[in-house]
């Protein structure tokens, strides 16, 4: 994969788009997408998905939250089981293919006072298509590594969501991400957010998510600048889920033929 050169970006610039292009790299291993579902979907519904957000970054010049950006789709296979995949786009320009596959599982409705909860499971998977630590692509997040390294992270999620008023939900996750390869093996990010139903098929979602809480950030990459007590960094994300088909739909369609 070739880039285009800048042959009027200073020398700065040059620095600071290696900063930002680490930070996203980052996001995606950090699982920095919005929590997709919040509640599993009806059987034979489908919808495709987009988010967008990432840390906040106060100390950068103008100061930004880095634009993680995911594509993706869900399927509900059962009333009680969701299939769920994206792309991670912002990954494209960085020489990066990034994925992720998993599942969500309902574990219980919501009843009186007590919250419905969902538990997703999945893999975020990342392919290096040109070496890390070049003029073109910041070192990734693990270290300067070759063409064709594939990294893989299992992520575990759970999430209580609760029906504030019709087609309006809150809801608290704890979102798990894993990495065997290097230190830190463990990233925990617990998340609050709200999701709105804007018509029957388009929702609109807003996450405020505090990024590896466990881990300290003060000399890493982030190096501090929306930590919480040393700790991890917070993030802002907003995404839409539009749905293209629901089993009653099709249904009916035979039903006319």
């Amino acid at each position: 994969m070739t880039f285009p050169t800048l042959p009027l970006a200073t020398r700065a610039q040059s620095l600071h788009f290696r900063a930002i292009g680490v930070l996203v790299l980052l996001s995606g291993c950090l699982a920095c997408s919005v929590v997709q579902p919040v509640r599993v979907l009806p059987e034979g519904t489908t919808q495709m998905t987009v988010s967008l957000g990432g840390p906040w970054l106060p100390k950068s010049s103008p100061v930004i939250i880095a634009p993680y950006l995911n594509l993706g789709a869900m399927h509900g296979i059962s009333d009680n089981l969701t299939l769920t995949g994206s792309i991670h786009g912002t990954m494209l320009p960085f020489g990066v293919l990034g994925l992720d596959a998993g599942a969500a599982l309902r574990l219980a409705t919501q009843q009186g006072a007590m919250p419905e909860l969902t538990a997703k499971a999945q893999f975020y998977s990342f392919y290096d298509f040109v070496p890390g630590s070049t003029s073109t692509r910041p070192v990734s997040p693990d270290g300067a590594t070759p063409a064709g390294t594939f990294r893989l992270y299992p992520y575990l999620s759970l999430n209580a969501s609760y029906e504030l008023a019709q087609g309006f939900l809150g809801y608290v996750a704890l979102e798990n991400l894993f990495q065997f390869t290097s230190a830190p093996h463990y990233y925990f990010t617990p998340t609050v957010g709200l999701q709105y139903a804007l018509s029957s098929v388009l929702s609109v979602q807003g996450e405020w998510k505090w990024l590896a809480a466990n881990v300290n950030t003060m000399n890493g990459i982030f190096q501090g600048q929306s930590s919480i007590g040393e700790h991890g960094n917070w993030g802002v994300y907003i995404g839409f889920n539009w749905t293209i088909a629901r089993k009653h739909d099709e249904s009916s369609q035979r039903a006319s033929h």
